[in-house]
């Protein structure tokens, strides 16, 4: 199976698990690998549409792993019940979406990896402002286009965990314990721009967002030469001040 490389991403930042939930999971490319190479011993692979979910149960069933994937059709995680998964996988959706599957349900799995596909500014202080602990993100390109993944634990409930590479060959997880992970989260996203481009993406110097707030600041210039907009010149400034992480 060829996946694309932001799953292949996804699947290499996905802990050792005992089981996933795979939510939006599609034709189940992520819940295959996973479990075909051992990082997951068992996996729901959740849709809510039936056509996706009978198509992923054809590719589980040709993989010969129908005994360790489930299909379930599930509006986001309502079929899914409490620590029934330790991890949780949501890609491909909207920011404001996926903070409705998980409202009320970030104390119900020990960690999310999470990529949102847009409003990512309003997503991180979601996670942040009910207590999670966003302890990494990466930034890649995937046929010519920008995605984030994040993976965030309850702040109550963080363990020790392997930092892994990112895309760049920089680290991209950094919690040990609960108080070093807080202290990550507390540190790495308290100003502006740390929400709107990712306080840890600044902070390891991720090279792919260093080539996006390049390509930004160029737009936000070619703006303000016709056009003095103040929230234009704001955003133009913001983008300085997180480039200014790269010096």
């Amino acid at each position: 199976m060829n996946l694309p490389y932001r799953l292949k991403r996804i699947v290499e930042l996905v802990p050792p698990s005992d089981t996933i939930a795979d939510i939006g999971c599609d034709h189940a490319y992520v819940s295959i690998e996973l479990v075909r190479s051992g990082k997951a011993k068992r996996a729901l692979a959740c849709d809510i549409n039936k056509g996706p979910l009978q198509s992923a149960a054809q590719n589980i069933a040709g993989e010969g792993l129908s005994q360790k994937i489930e299909t379930r059709l599930s509006d986001g995680l309502k079929e899914v019940k409490p620590h029934e998964a330790d991890t949780v996988i949501i890609a491909g959706m909207g920011g404001l979406l996926m903070e409705r599957i998980l409202t009320g349900r970030l104390r119900d799995f020990d960690r999310f990896v999470l990529s949102p596909q847009s409003d990512i500014e309003h997503f991180r202080h979601f996670l942040i402002d009910n207590g999670m602990n966003i302890v990494s993100e990466d930034m890649l390109i995937d046929e010519k286009k920008y995605y984030t993944i994040m993976t965030a634990v309850p702040a109550d409930t963080v363990k020790p965990q392997r930092s892994d590479a990112g895309s760049d060959g920089k680290n991209t997880a950094s919690s040990c314990d609960n108080h070093s992970a807080s202290m990550e989260t507390s540190v790495h996203y308290k100003n502006e721009e740390d929400f709107i481009y990712g306080g840890l993406l600044l902070h390891h110097k991720n090279e792919t967002l260093y080539s996006f707030l390049k390509k930004e600041k160029l737009r936000y210039e070619g703006i303000l030469e016709k056009t003095q907009n103040e929230a234009v010149r704001k955003s133009y400034e913001l983008c300085l001040k997180a480039l200014e992480a790269y010096k």
